[in-house]
C-alpha cells in the first residue's frame, strides 16, 4: 500500500468519525453519510421523512454546524434542494435533501414562483427565470396558478 493511500484512509477515517459524532449530537439516526477526499456529504431521503420532516433534520445539522439552511433551486430544470454546508472537525459537511418539485396540471411542464409572488408553468426544456423558484412539496397547496398561465 502507498503513503498516498493510506494518508486518504486517514483522512477519511477522520471525516467520518467528526460526521459520526454530529449526527450522534444531532440524535437523527439512519442517515446516508459519504466522505471522499474528506468532504463529508450527508443526504436525506424520502425514507427519512415527508418534506417538512425532512427540511427540520436539515435545520437541525445546519444549527449543530453554525449555520443556517438554504433553499437551491436549478434554473436548467425542475429540482430544488434543500441544503446545508458548514464545517465539523476541521472537514466540510453538506447536508441535503431533495424537494420534489409540482407538476403542471395536465403534465405540461412544473411549476414555478415568481418574485413578485406570481405562479406559473415552465415548460419542459424551459429554463427558470432569474429570481424564480420551483414550487415544491413544502409549498402551500393553493400554490398553484391559473390554468393556462405561462411564464411572461
Amino acid at each position: 500500500m502507498s503513503a498516498p493511500v493510506t494518508a486518504q484512509a486517514a483522512v477519511t477515517a477522520a471525516a467520518m468519525r467528526a460526521a459520526a459524532g454530529l449526527i450522534e449530537q444531532a440524535g437523527i439516526g439512519g442517515l446516508l453519510v459519504s466522505c471522499h477526499r474528506g468532504h463529508v456529504t450527508i443526504h436525506l431521503s424520502q425514507r427519512d421523512g415527508d418534506a417538512a420532516a425532512r427540511a427540520g433534520l436539515v435545520a437541525v445539522l445546519a444549527g449543530l454546524l453554525g449555520t443556517s439552511p438554504f433553499r437551491r433551486d436549478s434554473r436548467t430544470g425542475p429540482d430544488a434542494f434543500w441544503e446545508a454546508a458548514g464545517q465539523v472537525g476541521g472537514f466540510p459537511v453538506e447536508v441535503f435533501t431533495a424537494l420534489a418539485v409540482r407538476p403542471a396540471p395536465g403534465g405540461a411542464g412544473s411549476l414555478a414562483a415568481g418574485p413578485a409572488r406570481q405562479h406559473a408553468v415552465i415548460g419542459a426544456g424551459q429554463e427558470l427565470p432569474t429570481g424564480w423558484r420551483w414550487i415544491t412539496d413544502l409549498d402551500e397547496d393553493h400554490a398553484v396558478p391559473a390554468a393556462g398561465q405561462q411564464v411572461p
